[in-house]
């Protein structure tokens, strides 16, 4: 697969460089690149075709609140328990992958959990759908709307390309899918009472 120019407009707009990630920190960045091949900090969440590595701006956060890399595996796994996270062991390697630095705008264990309890939600929404009922049609939009707050806009091409994840992102599936699919749960509840008037 290789990036559209779109895709790398999105990017840069998006990610910073290694040296741009590691400027005015401890860390270099032969350091870091060996903390994630330690499987201490999550690689990066796109690799140009020119190889330069591209990470979320606020990458080291995490990190950075459990005190280090060192600590972090422990500290993910305790704030993604209280979240009432999954499968912690599942959902590190998801960290380390990189990949939710793609998808949610805060990479937190708290955001990794709620994904993936409204994703869980919203499949069940969709597969039993009731649009004419006003708590289906409430419920779907305030799932919807917070996933939307949640992820990231993906790049236009490069992360819509079914090889990249298996199937396309959350974002198609889910958020745009449901708004084109149940328009009127989208409307004003006054305006899609009087639609359907």
């Amino acid at each position: 697969m290789k990036f559209t120019a779109a895709d790398l407009a999105y990017i840069r707009a998006n990610y910073v460089t290694l040296d741009e990630l590691c400027a005015g920190r401890a860390e270099t960045p032969a350091e870091m690149l060996r903390l994630i091949g330690d499987e201490l900090l999550p690689r990066p969440s796109y690799v140009l075709d020119d190889g330069s590595k591209m990470f979320p701006a606020d990458y080291f956060r995490l990190a950075d609140d459990a005190g280090g890399p060192a600590a972090l595996p422990q500290h993910f796994a305790e704030r993604l328990r209280a979240a009432g996270g999954g499968d912690v062991e599942s959902e590190w390697q998801g960290y380390l992958s990189g990949l939710y630095g793609v998808c949610l705008r805060d990479v937190t264990p708290e955001t990794i959990a709620r994904k993936a309890y409204l994703v869980s939600s919203l499949c069940e929404l969709l597969t039993l759908a009731r649009p004419a009922d006003p708590e289906w049609r409430e419920r779907l939009r305030a799932e919807v709307d917070e996933l939307d707050e949640l992820e990231r806009e993906f790049s236009p091409d490069y992360d819509r390309n079914e090889e990249r994840f298996g199937c396309k992102p959350t974002r198609d599936l889910l958020i745009t899918a449901a708004r084109e699919r149940y328009p009127e749960a989208f409307l004003p509840e006054a305006t899609a009472r009087t639609s359907r008037a």
